[in-house]
């Protein structure tokens, strides 16, 4: 299957033939390279298949072991470059489906034991109940449609993943998030609530930065980081027309790095609850 999101990208296994070729031609086992760029040999043999993403860094390395230099070392780092982020244009993800590439998405969470999500403008989808998720993608998608009924369904199935207690979520969200009125006042209360019912999962940690927060961290659009997978972490990123998955290890700590900080600007539990019934209040008074 062709997986936009999470699986094994054509470039990833183009940059393991590559570096297998730049071994094999230097009469280099998959031993010798293991000990020349201090990692194991199975290491080696899962970045050849295409099925463990290498940095850049390691990359060089590895061809520089093997003697590459000039235009075929700047080829095989810029081939490792194009592997480390994968992106996905919508307009050709959506051939598949909407609701398809729900699917794709709850596989690749399958995969992951913590996925951290950051949210800066709309409620994450995996907290998002049925009618506001409709709000969502009919905002993205013409009016009619025909795909989003069935898209609506499996973001809702999707959320099975929260009742996993093997799994660790984290959500951290910006206030405006929640007053952002992106359905009715009905819609939106009964949005407060199921996200006040989740914060209640044990496995399950729902933060709010709130408005008047100082924010002297890096902000600016949403984020999923699917940690703990035996394929190695991945950051998924959204823009308005290309989905970008994101795998270099230098790059994922960078995204750790500012959750960690938008974490720490968050407030969780009955201060979070406190925000949630605030926003549920000014949505009453609009009735």
């Amino acid at each position: 299957m062709t997986h936009p999101f999470g699986e094994v990208a054509a470039r990833r296994r183009q940059l393991g033939l590559a570096l297998r070729e730049l071994r094999t031609r230097a009469r280099l086992s998959g031993e010798q390279v293991a000990g020349l760029i201090e990692i194991s040999q199975s290491q080696v043999s899962r970045i050849e298949l295409g099925q463990q993403a290498a940095p850049v860094a390691l990359v060089q390395q590895w061809a520089e072991a093997a003697g590459a230099a000039g235009d075929e070392l700047a080829g095989v780092l810029q081939l490792a470059e194009s592997a480390a982020t994968q992106t996905t244009a919508w307009r050709t993800a959506n051939r598949r489906g909407l609701a398809t590439l729900q699917e794709d998405s709850r596989e690749l969470e399958a995969t992951a034991g913590t996925i951290l999500n950051y949210s800066s403008m709309r409620v994450a989808g995996l907290l998002q109940v049925p009618q506001y998720a409709q709000r969502v993608f009919a905002a993205g998608h013409p009016p009619g449609h025909p795909d989003i009924a069935a898209a609506v369904a499996a973001r809702v199935n999707r959320q099975a993943v929260l009742h996993e207690e093997s799994k660790h979520l984290e959500f951290v969200m910006a206030e405006v998030a929640l007053l952002w009125p992106i359905a009715s006042p009905g819609v939106m209360r009964a949005q407060l609530d199921r996200i006040s019912v989740i914060s209640g999962l044990d496995n399950v940690r729902i933060g709010i930065i709130p408005l008047d927060a100082e924010i002297a961290v890096w902000h600016d659009h949403g984020f999923n980081i699917l940690d703990d997978r035996g394929d190695g972490p991945v950051v998924h990123v959204e823009t308005l027309t290309a989905g970008l998955t994101i795998r270099d290890p230098a790059d994922v700590g960078r995204y750790r790095e500012a959750f960690d900080s938008l974490r720490a600007s968050a407030v969780f539990g009955p201060e979070a609850g406190r925000i949630l019934e605030r926003a549920a209040s000014r949505y009453q008074r609009q009735d």
